[in-house]
């Protein structure tokens, strides 16, 4: 999360459930301090449930990816550690049992469509492998 209000604070702070919430500004601390992508990662992934719907904002990629969804904030992740996230909540062991992409919006050209469809064309590979309906040789 780079970009949040008052209200969805508290949300996190009177949860019977525990939310865990990873911060931007902490995830770059970390990797200016050494930490690699990858420690991070597995962080992320070992608060996960052994099933996981992964309900995914286009805004939380780098703006330059997603110039033109509703709500562009400085910072934000690389397609590279996007895919890497996602890759490694497979590699887990976890089952993702559904996904949604939301925020994609028109602008000028293809440039987010492109971005999106990318996005959801991972999803879609990654529900299935993690499932067993593919295997990792049919993915490059």
């Amino acid at each position: 999360i780079r970009d949040y209000c008052q209200e969805e604070q508290q949300v996190v702070e009177e949860s019977q459930k525990p939310i865990h919430v990873f911060y931007d500004d902490d995830i770059n601390e970390g990797l200016f301090l050494n930490r690699n992508w990858s420690e991070i990662v597995g962080d992320i992934v070992d608060t996960l449930p052994e099933q996981v719907y992964i309900s995914l904002d286009i805004d939380g990629l780098d703006p330059a990816l997603c110039p033109n969804t509703g709500t562009p904030v400085p910072g934000g992740l690389s397609f590279g550690q996007l895919d890497f996230l996602l890759r490694s909540v497979v590699r887990s062991g976890r089952k993702i049992v559904g996904f949604d992409l939301c925020e994609v919006s028109p602008g000028v050209g293809d440039w987010d469509a492109n971005v999106g469809a990318r996005v959801l064309y991972r999803l879609a590979v990654y529900t299935a492998l993690s499932k067993g309906t593919l295997n990792w040789t049919n993915t490059k």
